[in-house]
């Protein structure tokens, strides 16, 4: 007798001890890397022993190819199992960054070793962030207790500020104490892990089912075309910082972005798309994008680095905001679960707290040096985004059992919502300096910008709640 959804079957322990270890690691390996890279550029270069000015060009790569990767997902979803999706991924990842390890340990010439640089890491990353999909859509599709989906789901929204909290660890300790190849062989060795996980599913056979599909069946011209618009946004996003926002390259890109928006929207309101194919989830998936982009806590960091010159404060402070976003994340994870049917007072009370954080951060250049201010004000937004994030994410996967193409989608916004809020905010930078600001005006009008941008998670969050939320788990 096959399980129902209210039954957790024949060996429900071991089935969560999976899907806990598959969200655990599917979505927190790409946060290491991710992480890892997004140190200064000479600090990275040095690791690397690469020139300074290709590090940049390599950091673009890299976050470039993740966000790619997290879209072509919906597309392979539709075509293959994410068990499938899952097994190949990791030995993708495992083998680029043992490749990566081997080639360290070789010292081979300058132009081989960057070569290897931007091969191995580029590709190990972009396998990494598919396992974050594929991973979200196990859980989606497995047959287990509606209960254990929540606590599961949270694990794997908690996976990744856990990430960001353990790769400055990694990079410090670890990282010196094995040598640049020695850290990628052994840090090759959690994507096979990963792997194991996924082969795993299939003895699983009472508590997952391995063969329901893991998208729904949309037209795959509309997903070619949401690719297209990244892929485009990607190049532009590429080339503006490297040849300059007005040359006649980044234009080009620029309209070949318009015209990626101009073929999604036509084939959006295609009559073969299928009605209200996201369910009610569009607003969530809108709300957890516009999160993104004012809570990057990228830019109030450059402002200390440059008034503060104190990075072992600063990484104390960045640290603090990581686990207090892993705190916000499991206690809502943890109330939503305890106290289901009041999604609605969570998401007004979480949205709250991270709207007075971003706020709070843009005053710092008002405030001088004050240490305490600077302490705690990351810690309010990162446990504020942490627990609005757990929030919209629970309730896109409880839609996804009626529409399990949401499964694929909430890294994908996470991710590009993040990127796109760097580029927008360093765009409104550049636009102050451009104008003839001093740089203390132009870090105020950037953070004026963030403000305005904060003020749109409550609009979208109040459509999104009012709409009908998915039933509680």
């Amino acid at each position: 007798m096959k399980p129902s959804d209210t039954d957790p079957g024949r060996g429900p322990a071991f089935a969560l001890l999976v899907l806990g270890g598959i969200a655990l690691f599917g979505n927190g390996l790409k946060s290491i890397v991710s992480s890892s890279v997004l140190m200064s550029e000479t600090q990275f270069a040095g690791f690397l022993r690469i020139p300074v000015e290709r590090t940049g060009l390599l950091m673009e790569g890299i976050i470039a190819g993740m966000v790619i990767a997290l879209a072509v997902c919906p597309i392979l979803l539709q075509r293959y199992s994410p068990r499938s999706l899952g097994i190949v991924a990791s030995a993708i990842a495992a083998i680029a960054f043992a490749s990566f390890g081997l080639v360290d340990i070789a010292a081979p010439g300058e132009r081989q070793r960057e070569v290897a640089v931007f091969v191995c890491l580029t590709l190990g990353a972009g396998a990494l962030a598919c396992l974050a999909p594929a991973s979200q859509s196990s859980i989606a599709g497995a047959v287990i207790a509606t209960a254990a989906r929540g606590p599961v789901t949270t694990v794997w929204t908690g996976a990744a500020p856990a990430g960001f909290l353990v790769a400055p660890q990694l990079v410090k300790y670890v990282l010196p104490l094995l040598g640049l190849g020695g850290y990628f062989l052994a840090f090759s060795l959690l994507p096979m892990l990963v792997l194991v996980l996924f082969v795993g599913i299939v003895h699983l056979q009472s508590s997952v089912d391995t063969t329901r599909p893991a998208v729904a069946k949309l037209p795959t011209y509309v997903l070619a075309s949401f690719v297209a618009v990244i892929a485009a946004f990607e190049l532009w996003s590429t080339l503006g910082p490297l040849v300059g926002y007005l040359k006649p390259m980044t234009m080009a890109s620029l309209a070949l972005l318009a015209l990626a928006i101009a073929m999604l929207v036509h084939s959006s309101c295609d009559d073969a798309l299928p009605a209200d194919a996201l369910g009610n989830s569009a607003w969530l998936l809108a709300a957890l994008f516009l999160l993104q982009l004012p809570t990057t806590g990228f830019f109030d960091t450059a402002y200390l680095f440059r008034y503060l010159s104190d990075e072992a404060f600063i990484a104390d402070r960045s640290t603090l905001a990581a686990a207090s976003q892993v705190s916000g994340t499991f206690l809502m994870g943890a109330l939503a679960h305890r106290r289901p049917g009041h999604e609605r007072r969570w998401l007004l009370i979480a949205t709250v707290i991270t709207l007075a954080g971003v706020l709070s951060i843009c005053v710092y250049p008002w405030m001088g040096v004050n240490r305490a201010y600077f302490l705690w004000t990351p810690a309010l937004q990162g446990f504020g985004t942490g627990a609005l994030t757990a929030l919209l994410v629970l309730a896109v996967m409880r839609d996804a059992v009626r529409h399990p193409i949401l499964a694929a989608l909430p890294s994908l916004a996470i991710m590009f919502g993040t990127e796109f809020g760097l580029e927008i905010l360093e765009l409104v930078f550049a636009a102050g300096k451009g104008a003839g600001q001093a740089i203390p005006a132009a870090y105020q009008t950037l953070f004026t910008a963030q403000a305005l941008l904060a003020l749109t998670v409550p609009i979208a969050v109040l459509i999104a709640s009012r709409r009908e939320l998915p039933a509680s788990a």
